[in-house]
């Protein structure tokens, strides 16, 4: 006899919510993860939330109570809400900046690019929401190896430095995009690699940020200090001052960190950071592979950024956590769970069945990479001269490249040959990206 239903290993957001929605159904479930406190979070999470809007094909309708300090979260057309512990906050402007000085903006005046809450907190939500649900958990405890037969999974888990065996009907795999149960097990047999790079995010407060309060993005060498890689700074909620600060860089691991001390201490912007203080520090190893087309191998249900392309973000971990549990329900039930979840899988994340999604997901953090920096500093000034006010904008990962592509094929000054390359850039699948960016590098 199996010693639980269904063990879930991972719990960042996808593992809690499907550990609480299983114990809420009466499903024996333990939640196995590495981390000793799983109501701290501790993977790099910007804390970007697309509500009100299209993104993954779901629109989370939000309902505010100030009164109890809380943000509920309506999943409409999946049949569920959550909450979030604190009120949601717009961004409303958004910034580019080179390493030449020069810097691009973009605002809206009516509804905000995305809106701003905190990773920690809406993790320890969830955590304490599954506690009270009756979901068991395993802290401090590696997943390490998986064996399965037709009616049982067997997990070789290791506490205090003691191996032990688990048993369970079906499992459900969150562990993240560095999943150790899909290189175990196999199931990323099927999946192209296109490389990893390291991760670090510092939070920080007393940013002396000198624009008005929004997102930005920094690249060119002259801002790390000769290395390679982009900072993404996107304001946190605990404070005014307060930014969030996510490197992209290649390995080793310490490249992340060095880039981030490099910013903030001895680059053109450091002045920003003459009187910030370190609140929080997390990272990550960020491995793109190509998504799951079948996130179920046999007993296990891939769920969540183990079988995603780059990242889900959080509140699209949680519905896929959510619909993971419902379909591992039916499943210990003798109906077909799994297929209704790859049904699911596949209508709600674009890139698994259009690869060009894949590629439109990577546009923004590549952007300065299909230009040389004469023809960046060239838009860049032509953003100031007309600066790009909207209403609304689709501003989700998917979509923030083209509407600013559009936004510069909208301008007189901008030659031909620049808008041709920018109708690729919105086109282009990820070979014709690399074929673009070689280009330019060239030129």
């Amino acid at each position: 006899m199996a010693d639980y239903d269904v063990i879930v290993v991972g719990c960042g957001p996808a593992g809690l919510m499907a550990c609480g929605e299983l114990a809420k159904r009466g499903v024996k479930v333990l939640g196995v993860d590495k981390s000793p406190d799983l109501g701290r979070n501790t993977r790099t999470a910007s804390g970007y939330c697309f509500v009100n809007q299209p993104f993954n094909n779901c629109v989370i309708r939000t309902e505010e109570k100030p009164e109890e300090n809380r943000t509920y979260m309506h999943f409409d057309s999946l049949g569920f809400s959550t909450y979030y512990t604190g009120i949601m906050q717009g961004v409303y402007h958004s910034y580019m900046f080179s390493d030449t000085g020069k810097w691009w903006r973009a605002s809206t005046t009516k509804k905000p690019f995305y809106n701003l809450f905190n990773p920690g907190q809406c993790k320890a939500d969830r955590y304490e929401w599954a506690q009270k649900k009756g979901a068991e958990f395993l802290t401090e405890t590696m997943a390490l190896r998986v064996e399965q037969s037709d009616k049982e999974v067997r997990l070789t888990v290791r506490t205090n430095g003691k191996n032990r065996v688990l048993t369970c009907k079906k499992m459900i795999a969150s562990d993240g995009l560095s999943s150790r149960m899909a290189k175990v097990s196999g199931a990323n047999k099927s999946r192209q690699f296109f490389g990893k790079g390291p991760t670090i995010e510092y939070e920080m407060v007393g940013v002396d940020m000198p624009y008005d309060r929004g997102d930005c993005f920094f690249f060119g060498a002259k801002n790390f200090g000769g290395m390679a890689g982009g900072l993404i700074m996107v304001p946190s909620p605990i404070a005014e001052d307060a930014y969030r600060l996510e490197t992209i860089s290649v390995l080793p691991a310490s490249t992340g960190e060095a880039i981030i001390e490099h910013f903030t201490k001895k680059g053109p912007f450091s002045k920003w950071f003459k009187k910030a203080k370190i609140v929080d520090k997390s990272g990550a190893m960020v491995e793109m592979l190509t998504p799951m087309l079948d996130p179920a191998y046999g007993n296990i249900l891939f769920v969540g950024d183990s079988a995603a392309w780059l990242e889900c973000l959080y509140q699209s971990a949680t519905m896929a956590g959510y619909m993971g549990a419902v379909c591992i329900e039916e499943e210990l039930e003798g109906k077909k769970g799994f297929a209704h979840y790859k049904k699911f899988w596949e209508d709600h994340f674009e890139w698994v069945k259009n690869p060009v999604r894949m590629a439109d997901y990577m546009k923004r953090v590549m952007f300065p990479r299909f230009f040389s920096v004469k023809e960046l500093d060239f838009l860049f000034d032509l953003s100031q001269k007309y600066p790009i006010v909207m209403e609304e904008a689709e501003a989700t990962p998917y979509d923030f490249t083209t509407m600013v592509m559009q936004q510069f094929i909208a301008m007189d000054e901008v030659p031909d040959d620049l808008k041709d390359r920018m109708r690729m850039v919105i086109t282009a699948d990820m070979g014709v990206l690399s074929q673009l960016i070689g280009q330019v590098q060239k030129s």
